[in-house]
């Protein structure tokens, strides 16, 4: 549904640009897992990789911006797919809704490991009570979602920089160039690397992009949110890229390696990080949950059918994230390329016949 132009929203661009990064910047990305995975284990090629990425999150989110602004619409298979055609569509719209509920429920995995790891507390315990806050949150709908996002976002952000900026000030010397580590056999040199890690995220991103256009008062405003997001997802990718380079093998073992990288600041620096990356966790988990539940059927069911989705993606996140994120993410970025290409058709379809 489309809101009416009563129902926008003041959306500043900072808090577009906050959203927009908080999707992106979930726990595999704060904890440097992913950026290590798919551009550290290259050595120093993997520089091009993130220079690629930071292309590519500003130019994909402004083409986001501008198909939902000329459609006048936050759905995801109308954003993607070029031509009306409402079965294809249908079919699109499934396939995207089913990335965003896999991605909530890495979300739910890594949260459960992490709040096992620092309290004590069993991961099915972490994950469920993560499982009821991003539910509660999710079905008060978009106005409180951004709210929420506008205001952790800033807090993840300011505390991953200084932190990643503290433990580079330590250990520079120690940064490493050199390939070491095998890369995944799924993403085999630095620009596939790039391409996949670029495809599975922007599939979460697609819907709060979509969200913001239709809810803000100015196209322009979001646009210029889009491409700042995806400038300060280019900056915190850079610094963790070279930070994961201070000590190749942490990063490569560790399921967390920056959580392991900022013990050697100070023990309590960890706590610290610990926060920052539950935070990651749940802002991701709530946006791709979000952006799944906008696939539901709008009826006086939907509530219901949230809460058996939400039960279901728990348990799918037994399978722990670590598994999650070395098998089903390439695999979901591949298939996400194919409609980021049917994104970029039907943004030049929209441009040419304008």
């Amino acid at each position: 549904m489309t809101p009416n132009d009563s129902d926008k929203l003041t959306l500043s661009f900072m808090r577009i640009a906050f959203m927009y990064f908080g999707v992106l910047m979930g726990a595999g990305f704060a904890s440097g897992k992913e950026i290590w995975q798919f551009f550290g284990v290259f050595g120093g090629m993997g520089l091009f990789g993130i220079l690629l990425i930071i292309f590519l999150f500003i130019s994909l989110g402004t083409i986001i911006v501008y198909i939902s602004s000329y459609k006048n619409t936050a759905d995801l298979s109308k954003i993607i797919f070029p031509f009306e055609n409402q079965r294809l569509e249908r079919i699109i719209g499934i396939v995207i809704a089913a990335f965003l509920f896999m991605a909530y429920f890495s979300m739910l995995a890594a949260g459960g490991a992490l709040i096992q790891e620092q309290f004590g507390v069993h991961r099915i315990v972490g994950s469920l009570i993560l499982m009821f806050i991003i539910v509660i949150i999710t079905v008060r709908g978009f106005g409180r979602l951004s709210s929420f996002i506008g205001k952790i976002v800033p807090i993840l952000l300011v505390f991953t920089l200084a932190i990643s900026l503290v433990i580079l000030a330590k250990d520079y010397k120690s940064i490493s160039f050199e390939q070491i580590i095998d890369a995944s056999p799924l993403a085999q040199n630095w620009f596939i690397s790039a391409i996949v890690y670029v495809s599975y995220n922007m599939m979460g991103a697609v819907p709060i992009l979509g969200s913001c256009t239709i809810h803000s008062d100015n196209r322009e405003k979001t646009i210029l949110g889009a491409v700042v997001g995806g400038m300060l997802l280019g900056i915190c990718a850079l610094i963790l890229y070279l930070v994961t380079l201070t000590d190749p093998m942490i990063s490569d073992q560790q399921p967390l390696p920056m959580l392991t990288l900022s013990q050697k600041i100070l023990p309590a620096v960890q706590a610290v990080y610990s926060l920052v990356l539950f935070i990651s966790v749940l802002g991701t988990a709530i946006s791709c949950f979000y952006g799944y539940t906008t696939k539901l059927p709008d009826n006086h069911r939907k509530n219901y059918i949230i809460w058996i989705s939400a039960v279901l993606g728990f348990s799918f996140s037994l399978l722990g994230f670590s598994n999650i994120v070395a098998i089903i993410y390439p695999i979901e970025g591949y298939i996400g390329l194919i409609f980021l290409l049917l994104m970029v058709w039907n943004f030049i379809r929209i441009i040419i016949n304008q």
